[in-house]
């Protein structure tokens, strides 16, 4: 494998080029098109497979609906009083009463009749010798059916599709329900018969609704599987639906190619509870292979000629890309011995010209961010050196205080003590030793002592008030974000002639993000200036003037926390105060980079 890999590295630019496309564009387009091919085949296959269990679980569904509804006929019957008496009453001589019970079952029948168009006709005929008839005047022998509906006492028998004789239209094919309308107050007492004929046409015209095309062919078969309706299709004699039907229920699946004659059928199946019937599909695998024949050959002429605009484009390929690219390369090479001065020419306008054009700026930039680095690792050694400086300071600074503190103590200046030991603990917040982070509760702390500071200096003239949300005093802040904010309020908004002056520091939880807001009521800011400054927050140039602390501060918690973060003047008037709000996200949810 090494040494084939090694002869490939051996070929020329324009020999790979040929290589490579005939490895991964010729035998690969040939592949993809077999497979697609045959893929495309199965697709269709269960495609139409799955189309024709819906459309037969549709049309099962509906005659389903159908004969329920006939059956709800036959049960509703059984039940009706008018019916019962018409039914238990002497037919001998004529009354009101009997003919009344007798038009308010024709108008029941009648309504379904008109309702229903696959009815042809409902016949009751009583033992009594009363006789209702709606719809189309059929006869036909029918006594099988009655036999075995007398038989089965009072439950439904319905029939396969036979032919009767129509006053109307002839001969007619029909399905009928037949049963004995018992008394329903004495079950054992049968009272008449039932028939009920439906048209067989409809139910024909029901069920080649789910064939393909109009393709196939489809049977009804009864419980002991005997033929009840067939559809018009044409099919081979050779195909014995019950025998198809038994090898489905033997493998218990509804959908099977079916082998009979030499010829093979997709043969589909579906029950109906209510009747026992089952309805069985058998289509001609032939016909749905045919329908893929003309798409097969359209995929093979696209794929012959992707084929001829493949080789067109590699002979384009070599003309335009590789021939160019050899030369870029010698001048790459140039670059890479430390020559910056190499450059390729720019002829033309096309992409290649441009690809020169970006390794001509490549090389000059490289040469700019040589002289770049160079300047940056000298300021990083200056800034290491600041470093330094201010970890010795705080340390001088620190035992400085704490001599002047016992010293208070020592001459019993308890105020005084406790001033420089509040100063004391405010540097060492300020500095804490070069840390860029903090917490709430930690930044609220380094604010009192600088608060408490103030207001010892001020007087009764000055108060101020702090607050945080329990769940929220851990969470990550900047350090010196707040502090310069209250600062700005004593320089700026104290009103020295004001007796109350009041500032309050309120952090809480608003959705995933905290809010920081620093209230006073203060001097307030005039409106062009509070536009001058939201406008300097939302600028991205260097900051300066007055905005420069609010700025740094925006920009801190912006870059830290991620957009949507930062500093917001949200209201100001003059003499009312100031409100500012600062937005960091909550820690628990963060998971950006925490910079230490």
């Amino acid at each position: 494998m090494r040494s084939k890999f090694r002869l490939f590295q051996s070929f020329g630019l324009k020999r790979k080029a040929l290589v490579i496309f005939l490895l991964l564009v010729i035998v690969p387009t040939l592949g993809v098109g077999v497979v697609v091919q045959y893929k495309y085949g199965q697709i269709l296959h269960e495609q139409f497979v799955d189309s024709t269990i819906r459309n037969l679980d549709a049309v099962a569904n509906q005659l389903e609906e159908q004969t329920s509804m006939i059956e709800d006929i036959a049960n509703y019957l059984i039940f009706d009083p008018a019916l019962n008496a018409y039914l238990g009453a002497d037919t001998s001589d004529y009354n009101e009463q009997r003919q009344s019970w007798k038009e308010t079952v024709e108008g029941f029948l009648t309504f379904h009749l008109m309702s229903k168009t696959y009815i042809r006709s409902l016949a009751i005929e009583g033992y009594n010798g009363g006789r209702i008839e709606i719809g189309e005047p059929v006869t036909s022998d029918e006594t099988r059916w009655l036999e075995e509906a007398a038989a089965r006492q009072g439950r439904v028998v319905w029939s396969e599709g036979y032919t009767a004789r129509s006053a109307w239209n002839g001969e007619v094919r029909v399905v009928s329900l037949f049963r004995v309308l018992n008394e329903y107050r004495n079950v054992s007492n049968p009272r008449g018969n039932l028939t009920i004929r439906l048209d067989e046409s409809s139910i024909i015209r029901l069920l080649e609704n789910q064939l393909y095309q109009g393709l196939g062919k489809v049977y009804v078969l009864g419980p002991a599987g005997e033929r009840v309706v067939t559809t018009s299709g044409e099919l081979q004699e050779d195909l014995v639906p019950q025998d198809a039907l038994a090898s489905l229920n033997e493998r218990r699946v509804r959908y099977q190619t079916y082998e009979a004659g030499g010829q093979s059928y997709m043969t589909f199946s579906r029950q109906m509870p209510n009747t026992g019937w089952t309805i069985l599909t058998a289509i001609p695998e032939s016909t749905v292979n045919a329908q893929s024949v003309n798409v097969r050959l359209i995929m093979g002429a696209v794929l012959l000629a992707i084929l001829l605009l493949a080789v067109l484009a590699l002979v384009g390929f070599h003309y335009t890309i590789i021939r160019p690219i050899l030369r870029l390369k010698n001048e790459t090479n140039r670059v890479k011995l430390g020559d910056f001065s190499a450059r390729v020419p720019v002829e033309s306008k096309d992409e290649i010209s441009d690809l020169n054009r970006k390794f001509n700026e490549m090389v000059l930039t490289i040469q700019q961010l040589i002289d770049h680095k160079y300047k940056l690792e000298i300021r990083e050694r200056e800034s290491e050196l600041k470093l330094l400086q201010s970890q010795m300071d705080p340390h001088f600074l620190y035992n400085t205080l704490d001599m002047i503190r016992w010293t208070a103590r020592l001459e019993k200046a308890g105020r005084t003590s406790q001033l420089i030991e509040t100063l004391s603990r405010f540097f060492r917040s300020a500095l804490s030793n070069g840390q860029y982070t903090t917490t709430i509760r930690q930044e609220l702390e380094f604010v009192e002592a600088y608060l408490y500071l103030q207001q010892r200096r001020l007087g009764s003239r000055f108060r101020y008030a702090l607050y945080t949300e329990h769940q929220i005093a851990d969470a990550a802040l900047l350090k010196t974000t707040i502090q310069p904010l209250v600062e700005n309020f004593i320089k700026h908004g104290l009103n020295r002639k004001d007796k109350d002056n009041f500032i309050a520091v309120r952090c809480y939880k608003s959705g995933t993000a905290i809010h920081i807001d620093v209230e006073d009521n203060g001097q307030g800011i005039a409106p062009d200036q509070l536009e001058r400054l939201r406008a300097a927050l939302a600028q991205q140039d260097e900051p300066g003037g007055r905005s420069g602390a609010l700025r740094n501060i925006h920009e801190r918690l912006s870059i830290y926390f991620g957009s949507g973060c930062g500093l917001q003047l949200v209201a100001s008037e003059p003499g009312g105060g100031t409100l500012v709000r600062l937005t960091i996200p909550d820690s628990n949810q963060w998971e950006g980079e925490r910079l230490e």
